[in-house]
């Protein structure tokens, strides 16, 4: 079965970019450590939208190659790799949880890598592919409060656009989207309050979002920053001193209500 793999699938912008592939007739190869909601998510994907559902319950900061092993062991062609499984964690970095950290790097960044490792192979081999990475707005500025967090997003687009210019002979592409502030379970996991995130102008579904990540599919467009107001914001932060934009962006998540100290 030749399909689209999409991490963190269960829920958020996950769930919602195999939406827009499943109803444009893809198959779909799911991947999350929750595995009732990915059996749920197969049962209503495969009957509303007509396509084969895979899935496979995997803790991704664990053991990604898992993943690979199980898509060669039952005949899985992944045409189009969607690394969107992360998390992050509002907290100072003296007093955050130091496991947490090391663990959020293991799937933000490294669960990536070797992912896109495993699956360019075969894409070489079937002579085209495209790999989509869940960047954020946190990939173009320093993140006080979310340090970590940020800067495992820096690393996302500075390997993106170079793993890009590498395979660009391959046809097979490489994109990043950039979503801001998302209305999901994002901020829960990261014990921040999204009380004044869900009120901002910058602030999108997980829908919008994933419309956003399916459009790079459809123009091969490096990167894409979702919503007009997140577009305007990453424009003027670029025009800042680097220092300026790390006390910008600590002012602004000061505000929000988690309990960072």
């Amino acid at each position: 079965m030749r399909a689209v793999l999409v991490t963190g699938a269960s829920g958020g912008i996950g769930k919602e970019f195999a939406r827009q592939f499943a109803f444009r007739g893809y198959n779909l190869f799911l991947v999350a450590r929750r595995e009732e909601e990915l059996k749920a998510i197969k049962e209503d994907f495969e009957e509303e939208y007509k396509v084969k559902v895979e899935y496979f319950p995997c803790d991704l900061a664990k053991d990604p190659k898992a993943v690979y092993d199980y898509a060669q062991a039952n005949d899985i062609e992944v045409s189009v790799l969607i690394n969107n499984a992360g998390f992050g964690d509002y907290k100072t970095f003296a007093n955050a949880d130091l496991d947490k950290l090391l663990e959020m790097i293991d799937l933000n960044d490294k669960a990536l890598v070797a992912l896109s490792h495993y699956f360019i192979k075969d894409m070489k081999r079937m002579g085209y592919g495209h790999i989509i990475n869940l960047g954020s707005v946190a990939s173009f500025m320093p993140g006080p409060y979310m340090a970590v967090y940020y800067a495992s997003k820096a690393f996302v687009m500075s390997f993106s656009l170079a793993l890009m210019e590498e395979l660009k002979n391959d046809n097979i592409k490489v994109s990043v989207l950039c979503p801001g502030p998302v209305a999901s379970d994002f901020w829960k996991r990261a014990e921040g309050d999204k009380s004044l995130v869900g009120s901002s102008l910058f602030t999108r579904t997980s829908t919008q979002a994933a419309v956003s990540g399916y459009s790079l599919f459809e123009t091969g467009k490096a990167y894409k920053i979702d919503g007009a107001f997140n577009n305007l914001m990453i424009r003027a932060v670029r025009f800042m001193p680097l220092e300026l934009a790390a006390r910008a962006v600590g002012l602004v998540q000061k505000k929000v209500k988690g309990k960072a100290d």
